[in-house]
């Protein structure tokens, strides 16, 4: 018998799990650009086949659910949750920073008025936006976020922001090329203040709640829906901007977290409790197969 196929053959398979993460280690800009392009293709290609098979429904939504049972399962699968911000109360900071933006989702459409919705679209917006905060928030600033910080906190925000604006590209297919254009532009605005305070509050429950009303304030407000816009993404934009601020070395101003680069690694310094999390025993024993079998990741 072949010596080497017989230790082949006893030689325990690596997980998917451990190798996703390791390629998400070594190449951090390459793996957001195709969690990136999964997560557009899947929702175009579900989107078609709905249309497709079932011409009365309702393609966006089913879509829109699809690329969130996605993400669930990849969370899951990776034992990620509380990398990318669904965590407890323990590890939340800086809350206070959740005031203005929700000022700007919430307070600013209601100044003019509100006209009330049938109960039955209220519920469906409802539902519908939920799904997508918690959809877009946690692969945009959850996963792709959590992928890009080896590059660096600022680097990172921007390139996901940048990524988040790309997703309303396939738009130009069904609506006038300068609206998309725009929205595109606002979708930048939006990513750049809501990654920001994702890393400064070190939390993202609060991002999918603020995402959900953001949408869902657009329309019940009177003010027109394009002006409202522009508005709140310009204040998000300048918002994001003051919270990036003293974070370009790879730190928060407050001294919370910060990114140290040694030899094309980074890894990120939180409390002594964040620092056992599962991600940082893998990647400080990446090349260990053997630990990383032993601590399973759990």
């Amino acid at each position: 018998m072949n010596m080497h196929a017989s230790v082949a053959q006893t030689q325990p398979r690596r997980p998917l799990s451990t190798a996703i993460l390791s390629q998400f280690q070594t190449h951090p800009v390459g793996s957001a650009v195709a969690l990136f392009a999964i997560d557009l293709l899947l929702g175009m290609l579900s989107g078609a086949a709905v249309q497709a098979l079932l011409p009365q429904a309702d393609a966006p939504f089913i879509a829109m659910c699809v690329v969130a049972v996605a993400i669930l399962g990849l969370l899951t699968l990776l034992h990620w949750w509380r990398e990318v911000g669904f965590n407890g109360p323990n590890d939340w900071r800086s809350l206070g920073l959740l005031w203005l933006p929700a000022g700007v989702a919430v307070v600013l459409p209601l100044l003019g008025g509100v006209q009330w919705l049938p109960a039955g679209t209220a519920f469906y917006f409802t539902v519908a936006y939920l799904i997508t905060g918690f959809m877009e928030e946690a692969w945009m600033r959850g996963l792709v976020l959590r992928v890009l910080q080896p590059v660096g906190l600022v680097r990172g925000v921007l390139l996901s922001a940048l990524l988040f604006a790309l997703l309303h590209s396939t738009n130009f297919l069904f609506r006038n090329p300068a609206i998309v254009l725009a929205q595109m532009v606002g979708a930048f605005c939006f990513g750049v203040a809501f990654a920001a305070l994702r890393l400064r509050t070190n939390t993202i429950w609060f991002l999918v709640g603020l995402h959900m009303l953001h949408d869902l304030f657009l329309h019940v407000t009177v003010f027109p829906v394009i002006p409202l816009n522009v508005v709140q993404d310009v204040i998000l934009l300048i918002y994001g901007i003051y919270l990036l601020r003293g974070m370009a070395g790879g730190s928060h101003s407050d001294g919370d977290s910060h990114l140290e680069g040694e030899k094309g690694k980074s890894e990120l310094v939180q409390s002594d409790k964040a620092a056992t999390t599962p991600f940082f025993r893998f990647q400080y024993d990446l090349d260990q197969y053997s630990f990383v079998q032993k601590a399973n990741l759990r």
